[in-house]
């Protein structure tokens, strides 16, 4: 694949050209902040819209599910099923099915209290069921590095601490007036 040149960028020769150009960066971040701000505005109308048709779809379904759950349970079943859990009917299968496995814990029993035993058993599987996750603290490197000079030299072989300089605009855009604006 044949390498391409980069576009020439025009650089502002005086303060007068930055200002200038400073100025339509201003009025384009705007235009933008605008653009996302009236989509962002829109999409929410939008769900808000969906949200309240689910609602009432959902309002209108309870009853149904209420209904047919109890008529299955009452004997629809067997009528339908014939010593199966589910049946197809109108175009709809229904039945009873296993829901997802969860772990239960007996009163008065804590999570602490299930791993503090599972810690104290001399039973090889024991661990099988403990988890333990060692994570690296990153804020903590850095906290340290930056606070203290001999602990950069212990980390010196193994990582140091970064931070980049970067050109940045601040436009100091209101998003909330913006807001306001577009609603205007």
């Amino acid at each position: 694949m044949p390498r391409t040149k980069k576009e020439a960028i025009y650089v502002p020769a005086s303060l007068t050209e930055a200002t200038q150009m400073i100025a339509e960066f201003v009025e384009l971040e705007r235009k933008d902040a605008i653009e996302r701000l009236s989509a962002e505005a829109a999409i929410d109308a939008v769900k808000k819209q969906r949200d309240e048709a689910r609602a009432e779809i959902a309002a209108e379904k309870a009853p149904l599910f209420a209904g047919i759950k109890a008529w299955w349970e009452a004997g629809g079943q067997g009528e339908v099923a014939r010593g199966r859990k589910s049946a197809e009917l109108a175009n709809a299968k229904i039945g009873i099915r296993l829901g997802m496995p969860v772990v239960k814990f007996a009163r008065k029993v804590k999570v602490g209290d299930v791993i503090h035993w599972l810690q104290g058993l001399r039973w090889v599987r024991a661990k099988e069921f403990l988890r333990i996750k060692v994570t690296l603290d990153k804020q903590a490197i850095i906290k340290a590095v930056r606070t203290d000079p001999a602990m950069a030299n212990r980390f010196e072989e193994k990582l140091k601490v970064e931070q980049g300089e970067e050109f940045f605009i601040d436009t100091g855009l209101d998003e909330e007036a913006l807001m306001k604006e577009i609603a205007a």
